[in-house]
């Protein structure tokens, strides 16, 4: 089957393929015209049950209409908003060649009840499409999930003119039909319209029954059949295999669902045994092709197979090669219920020929489905077994259903079975049920670990802390509880956790370190994070998957401004490989945006644009088209801070981003830098108006770094507006948040303007003009300054006649000694050895001729005045 990678899903390519004509057609010349008048509508729906050839006529009409069309076939597994969008979007990149690079980026938003941001962006970009552009839903009552439909009935309220949804379904599944047909939106084709009449079903039997019946013949099938065309095909079916003469009676066509369900009864006896008994034995298969079928449906399946393939069996071709096909829902639904009627007993039988035969191709997740069908589930923990510590092919979606089906007994004998069902639950944000079994595996050690040996009972617990953790942090939003879970989760298993991991949707960050959730104020302090960071780097190193929590603790470092430990743990992660194989570039972004920084912060400007350029350049090898908005935005912001604005103007150009633009949380980071680009550019009150939103949002979310850039931001544009008291308050507000973990370099990279305005502050403390008794320290302020090579602190608040007797290192020394500072914590604070610290002290006193601190400080306030 063909397949690509995508950022979170594996595409199934089948799915946005046109299906293929069939090789025998009756021409529907009134229908094809109504679906052409569609277009002038937001939307056709054809309601008909199944097997009234409603993805036939929509097929053929998409291969002749002079329009752009994208296609997309949908089942049960696309109950998923993001997986959902995603097959969507494909779908519009086939029918229009390509999207914006801005539609990857901002996809990456999508989350269950947050999706306008991205149809937002959807919208506004299919408003340039000025030729008919049509997108086919076929199966469209597979979709049940809320949040889809609530997106699909958004993206249809503001359609644009040139673009026209085809749905093609067996129900409405909760559109909201009666107000679009009252505004005139909307056109359908019905069971009545789609029902075959006399001359097509002439044309019909001519064409699939080869021969010409008599005209009571035909009027005797069509008025059995009303009209549906799966009947009418049966008929011709058994025909052509059969010598079934039976004569209906009209008694069973009073309702459609008897007419189906006897008319499969009745053709499906007429076939020769062995041909039924393929069939059956068959039905079990969610895809098939030869050498499956022979597996499972006996000698000569392969034969058999294509025998009906080329008989045009309700058989679909899933590529186009034709090498594997599916039965047509109605038909395998049928077949299915004859087999378990007919020798209920081999069910389970076909089912596990089937998941050997996957097995023995390597086919290991389809043959999991098969063991589970069958009932034989240590087989199939025998190959989840196989699975521990890896990554699936599939989503957490699949591997919930997958552990589900086991007895939950059963799960609880195998806890990395139990406890990664409660991690997949937790992906699905099933919060409440997750929560539930979470209690039950408490409540479970409690009961049963007595008689566990030493080894079991840590291994348990390491799973409950680690899964714990998981959701203290990403649903709780509790960073220091899932600190604690974490650490017990290492306690116990030192070795690692080998849960199984399936693909989760997480979208591309330019942080890593700022994409964890957190409480302002209290983000990682250092008391917690370093031993965190250091006992996580161990313990992911055993799985191999370790670079991203390198990375994610380079980038703690950089944001406290200690840039050598920053550059060695990002260089560690950037060289590592344990995220080659699933989206590398969700750990050499983020990496190589900080080494960029780094080497901005040592004025190193060449340098910084290399680390940017590579970064581009293997995205795109990777096709990650979502690092481009990032790396692109940091690139432009590293030419502004050299004085070229003119990069970032084209950035938001290019991208179409604008301050009214909805924002979700995973936003941030493009949209901050889109203000920051207005303010400079001149526009401040839509640049004001941009950044107060965002803090909203960014507070909302628990992304305190983000927040902290916004109200830096904020204080530079109160500043610029003659404003001086309310930006020093401002300023204040964000040292407060900034100071329990330290952040340094979030104020620095705003430029020289921070710099004055720290300054100014603590000239203002000073003087006694700003009084907070929950003031951040100005030891921590002074720090911040100290990044700029202390120039900043001296114009403002050194008196002359100190500054002249001492050097400016010996002042910032003197003033740590004045704010009462300790040896070790002045040392820890400019990064200087102790020896070097009593030097500086020992001239301090010989210059101002005293013998202790106390006389030093008190002979400093005299120079002062």
């Amino acid at each position: 089957m063909s397949r690509e990678k995508n950022d979170n899903y594996t595409v199934l390519l089948s799915k946005l393929h046109i299906p293929q004509p069939l090789s025998h057609s009756v021409p529907r010349p009134h229908l094809i015209a109504r679906l052409n008048e569609g277009l002038s509508f937001k939307a056709t729906f054809l309601i008909a049950p199944a097997g009234y050839g409603k993805t036939t006529l929509i097929a053929d009409w998409a291969r002749q209409v002079q329009a752009a069309v994208g296609w997309l076939s949908l089942d049960d597994k696309d109950n998923d908003l993001v997986r959902f969008w995603n097959y969507m979007t494909k779908a519009l990149e086939q029918a229009l060649g390509s999207l914006p690079d801005s539609i990857g980026v901002v996809a990456s938003t999508l989350s269950p009840g947050q999706y306008e941001p991205f149809l937002v962006a959807l919208l506004n970009e299919l408003n340039s499409v000025r030729e008919p552009l049509a997108i086919l839903l076929d199966d469209w009552h597979v979709i049940t999930d809320k949040d889809i439909i609530a997106s699909v009935s958004y993206f249809l309220e503001y359609l644009p003119p040139s673009v026209h949804l085809i749905f093609a379904s067996r129900s409405l599944a909760g559109l909201s039909k009666a107000r679009w047909i009252s505004r005139g939106w909307t056109r359908e084709i019905n069971v009545e319209q789609l029902r075959f009449d006399l001359r097509e079903t002439v044309d019909f039997f001519r064409i699939f029954a080869a021969r010409e019946m008599r005209r009571e013949q035909v009027e005797r099938h069509l008025a059995i059949t009303e009209g549906w065309v799966t009947g009418l095909k049966l008929i011709s079916l058994s025909l052509r295999y059969g010598d079934w003469t039976a004569e209906f009676g009209l008694s069973h066509s009073g309702n459609g669902n008897h007419v189906e369900q006897f008319l499969l009864e009745e053709v499906f006896e007429a076939l020769d045994g062995p041909t039924r008994q393929f069939l059956m034995n068959i039905s079990v298969l969610q895809r098939m092709n030869g050498p499956l079928s022979e597996a499972v449906g006996g000698e000569n399946g392969s034969e058999k197979l294509a025998k009906l393939v080329d008989a045009g069996l309700f058989l679909i071709p899933l590529d186009e090669d034709k090498t594997w096909f599916r039965f047509h829902h109605l038909f395998c639904e049928f077949l299915k219920k004859q087999q378990r009627r007919r020798d209920p007993g081999k069910t389970e039988e076909l089912n596990r020929a089937a998941a050997v035969w996957c097995e023995s191709q390597e086919l290991l997740e389809e043959a999991v489905d098969y063991y589970l069908a069958g009932n034989e589930y240590t087989e199939a923990i025998r190959l989840l077994e196989q699975m521990r510590s890896i990554m699936i092919r599939r989503e957490f979606q699949a591997l919930r259903v997958w552990l589900s089906a086991i007895p939950e007994q059963l799960l609880m004998q195998h806890p990395y079975l139990y406890f990664s069902y409660i991690f997949s639950l937790l992906w699905a944000h099933e919060l409440d049920l997750a929560e539930q079994h979470l209690q039950l595996a408490e409540q479970h050690f409690e009961t049963s670990s007595a008689s566990w040996s030493l080894e079991d009972r840590n291994r348990y617990l390491g799973y409950l802390y680690f899964v714990r953790n998981f959701k203290a942090t990403q649903y709780d939003m509790d960073t220091i509880s899932g600190l604690e879970y974490i650490r017990l989760s290492l306690r116990h298993s030192p070795e690692g956790t080998d849960l199984i991991f399936a693909s989760p949707y997480m979208p591309l960050a330019p942080s890593i370190y700022r994409s964890y959730n957190g409480k302002r104020g209290k983000h990682l302090p250092r008391d917690l994070s370093d031993n965190f960071f250091k006992s996580m780097i161990d313990f992911m190193k055993l799985m191999g998957l370790q670079d991203s929590i390198l990375v994610c603790y380079g980038e703690l470092f950089y944001e406290r401004g200690e840039l050598e430990q920053a550059e060695h743990y990002l260089k560690l992660g950037l060289a590592g490989n344990s995220q080659t194989h699933y989206q590398p570039e969700k750990v050499y972004v983020p990496a190589s945006l900080f080494l960029s920084r780094i080497s901005k912060a040592r004025q190193d400007f060449a340098q910084a644009e290399k680390w940017l350029e590579e970064a581009g350049r293997r995205s795109l090898e990777d096709g990650a088209e979502a690092a481009s908005i990032l790396i692109e935005a940091e690139m432009s912001a590293l030419r502004m801070d050299q004085g070229d604005p003119s990069a970032a103007v084209r950035w938001m150009e290019r991208y179409r981003l604008s301050a009214d633009d909805p924002v979700s949380v995973h936003q941030l980071f493009v949209y901050i830098f889109l203000g920051r680009v207005l303010m400079e550019t001149g526009h401040r009150q839509e640049a004001w108006c941009l950044l107060e939103k965002l803090f909203l949002i960014a507070v909302k979310g628990h992304r305190p770094m983000e927040a902290l850039d916004i109200q830096i931001l904020q204080a530079i544009m109160l500043r610029q507006s003659d404003k001086p008291e309310e930006a020093l308050l401002k300023l204040e507000e964000a040292l407060k948040y900034g100071k329990p973990d330290d952040y340094v370099r979030v104020f620095v990279d705003k430029g020289e303007r921070v710099a004055e305005l720290l300054s100014e502050y603590i000239g203002q403390r000073q003087k006694g003009n700003i009084r907070d008794n929950n003031a951040p320290s100005l030891a921590y302020v002074r720090k911040i300054l100290s990044c700029y090579g202390g120039t900043k602190l001296l114009s403002i608040e050194s008196p002359p006649a100190l500054e002249s007797l001492l050097t400016p290192k010996e002042y910032t020394v003197f003033r740590y000694m004045e704010e009462g500072m300790d040896n070790q914590a002045i040392v820890g604070t400019l990064g200087i050895s102790m020896g070097t610290l009593k030097a500086h002290i020992n001239r301090i006193y010989s210059k101002l001729q005293v013998k202790n601190r106390i006389e030093a400080i008190k002979r400093g306030k005299e120079l002062q005045g």
